[in-house]
């Protein structure tokens, strides 16, 4: 049985040696078109999981793909990921929690950090859309305020995602799913024209009939996700007694590291298992499982630490325990344990391998 044929019809957990980077990949592509389905390819870093990317494009050009980074700071970290990463993240996000098999396969690349990382809900990503259509009539307050709960910042003018610019009936978006940030130019409540337009140059590159916008950030500053926020953060650290951090969220202002909190923005988080439906394909690439241990590790050193700094008091410290952020060892074995999973190894024997 060849690599392919065997991921193809993977139906639980497996070890395959002589499979160095690269080549574990491609067999994986060429099985995932074949099966069907959601693939996720787990690397152990994201400059791995950058080149992996570059492999899929390359050995299988027409399979769907979805960049899902970890964030680029540290567990317990007191800055925020980057505009970026955050906006990559929700376009993978909002992609995964549309998507139906009957679409295709879809391939998924992660890193290692970001699978042991809890995420929103897929009901909260799945309704967390606002579409427009030329010649629709759009109530514009309603999607400027939507731009504001879903992590949009305003500027003058528009150059990264994320960003959205308002210059009288004109508006500019940069949603992340999009290479290209969109005009939205409207005659009263209807939209007239709708183009993609160059960063740089700020011309128009093209005309669009249509485009979804998805959220920037993984904590939405409504009025509900306000109101859970208040009790969750009395029933885990007591009064605020003026906690700037509090004081900032509840004015819809996102602080620097206010990720660390986001079990207190949601009514649950879920994980990415949760996105890929009930029967994905996985694929563990070298180093990949001990990356995961070691983040998790990682998160609990830095969890004490910080508690430490608290003088031991979580409501002085105000952080969150790491398995309220993170998959615990146990729910992350299981979880492969349970799901069609490939452990990539480039040389070493195994004897559970299939060489």
């Amino acid at each position: 049985m060849t690599p392919v044929e065997l991921l193809k019809s993977l139906s639980g957990p497996a070890a395959l040696s002589g499979a160095p980077f690269g080549a574990d990949l491609i067999a994986f592509c060429a099985a995932l078109q074949k099966r069907g389905g959601a693939g996720v390819y787990v690397a152990r870093d994201d400059k791995t999981a950058a080149t992996a990317r570059r492999v899929a494009q390359f050995a299988e050009p027409r399979l769907e793909q979805v960049d899902l980074p970890s964030w680029d700071t540290l567990p317990y970290d007191r800055v925020s990921p980057t505009a970026g990463v955050s906006a990559r993240r929700c376009a993978a996000l909002a992609r995964l929690s549309r998507y139906d098999p009957e679409q295709g396969p879809i391939l998924v690349v992660t890193t290692a950090s970001s699978l042991v990382q809890r995420v929103p809900p897929v009901s909260v990503l799945r309704r967390s859309s606002f579409a427009v259509t030329l010649g629709q009539s759009v109530n514009q307050k309603e999607l400027t305020e939507y731009l504001a709960v879903n992590g949009y910042l305003r500027s003058s003018t528009v150059r990264e995602h994320g960003e959205f610019a308002i210059r009288g009936g004109i508006i500019d978006i940069f949603p992340p799913t999009s290479p290209e940030p969109y005009r939205l130019d409207f005659f009263g409540d209807t939209l007239e024209t709708l183009r993609t337009f160059d960063t740089e140059t700020q011309r128009s590159t093209g005309d669009a009939k249509s485009v979804a916008f998805a959220p920037v950030s993984e904590i939405l500053f409504d009025d509900d996700v306000l109101a859970r926020f208040r009790e969750k953060y009395l029933a885990a650290f007591g009064p605020p007694s003026g906690d700037p951090a509090y004081e900032a969220a509840r004015a819809s202002i996102r602080r620097q590291g206010v990720e660390g909190w986001l079990p207190l923005f949601h009514d649950h988080l879920e994980t990415v298992f949760d996105y890929v439906g009930s029967d994905p394909l996985i694929g563990m690439g070298h180093l990949a499982g001990e990356a995961s241990a070691e983040r998790l590790s990682q998160a609990e050193d830095y969890h004490a630490a910080r508690l430490e700094a608290g003088e031991g008091d979580v409501r002085q410290a105000k952080v969150l325990p790491p398995d309220s952020l993170y998959l615990t060892p146990r729910e992350l074995e299981a979880g492969l344990a349970s799901r069609a999973t490939a452990r990539f190894y480039p040389s070493e024997p195994s004897a559970e391998a299939f060489d």
